[in-house]
């Protein structure tokens, strides 16, 4: 059962990732505050280990980067009445990479901590989880990447519509 809800959550990744897909600003929306509220969140577990405000830093500087590098390759269309987006697909791929190998590490992790929480219950996976630099890093990429490309789609997917109505 396990097994079957990781295939199913790999697929619906990789489908809503690479290629066309449709202009939906509720999703878009809700992408943007769901990632501000993760990059609220990790700052301030940040504040419990000083040092990962490097990596938080370093997070956020790469998720820039593929920010911009998304938003010059972003291309809307019309089809039918509906607007689709997609960018370069070398920043899908990266995101759908980072966001897999993370996916399938913390998975990993987590049955081999699942003795540490039993004994330090559960603020000691969440302090584990905030010290771990990797997780802090692709965290805040994909936080920083998905809620710049998200506002930007949203306003150039506006932009489009009015030209077309």
């Amino acid at each position: 059962m396990q097994f079957f809800i990781i295939v199913s959550i790999v697929y619906i990744k990789f489908k809503r990732s690479v290629g066309y897909q449709p202009l939906k600003p509720a999703r878009m929306l809700f992408r943007i505050i769901l990632f501000s509220g993760i990059f609220v969140f990790l700052l301030t577990m940040s504040a419990l280990h000083p040092l990962s405000y490097f990596y938080d830093l370093i997070g956020i500087a790469l998720g820039l980067i593929l920010t911009v590098y998304a938003l010059k390759h972003v291309s809307i269309e019309n089809r039918g009445g509906v607007l689709y987006f997609r960018t370069h697909l070398w920043v899908e791929l990266i995101v759908l990479f980072l966001f897999l190998y993370r996916f399938l590490y913390r998975i990993a992790e987590i049955g081999q901590l699942q003795t540490a929480v039993s004994d330090g219950g559960s603020a000691a996976y969440g302090a584990l989880f905030a010290q771990d630099p990797a997780t802090m890093i692709g965290f805040f990429v994909l936080a920083v990447y998905y809620v710049g490309f998200s506002f930007f789609v949203l306003k150039k997917g506006r932009t489009e519509e009015k030209r077309s109505a």
